[in-house]
């Protein structure tokens, strides 16, 4: 398995056509009911999202996508190739999507994560997101709780301004 070092040049850019196909392969190695590059292009063009690519010489590693609607932000998708996993891309990627909800006046962002996803758990807890409920049987194949994380932005906003002198 390969392990690269976060040194090596790897870029968090937004989501362009030519990163489609690799992010719907993505889709399709790690969930039971990917996204088709259809759902994924369309994004390109929403006002409301904000999807990043994780690359290293042009090369895919990972993504990740939100929607920012009224001060709410909701994490659809956050995907790392297995490969590349354990190399710190998916908190650079949740990073960069706080990042941006906090530029979209964002209040609030949230996300829906397997219970039995213990590593993503973990990494949202020490991004600051804590467990604000349970859907029930919300996954399917397997049928699987999903849990409902929030992270308020209104502290992260504050300390922007503070380092600011706003």
């Amino acid at each position: 398995m390969e392990k690269i070092s976060m040194d090596t040049g790897i870029q968090i850019v937004p989501m362009e056509e030519k990163h489609i196909p690799a992010l719907a392969q993505l889709e399709r190695l790690c969930f039971s009911q990917p996204w088709t590059e259809n759902g994924l292009r369309s994004e390109l063009g929403n006002r409301l999202a904000v999807f990043c690519v994780a690359e290293q010489n042009g090369q895919v590693l990972g993504y990740a996508g939100m929607h920012c609607v009224m001060g709410e932000c909701y994490i659809n998708n956050i995907a790392v190739f297995p490969q590349y996993r354990g190399s710190g891309i998916g908190t650079r990627l949740v990073q960069e999507l706080i990042g941006q909800a906090i530029q979209r006046d964002g209040l609030f962002l949230t996300l829906e994560v397997r219970a039995s996803n213990e590593q993503a758990v973990s990494l949202y807890q020490r991004l600051g997101f804590y467990k604000a409920g349970c859907r029930k049987n919300f996954y399917t194949a397997p049928t699987e709780d999903g849990l409902i994380m929030t992270k308020d932005l209104k502290q992260e906003k504050e300390e922007i301004y503070e380092d600011t002198g706003n």
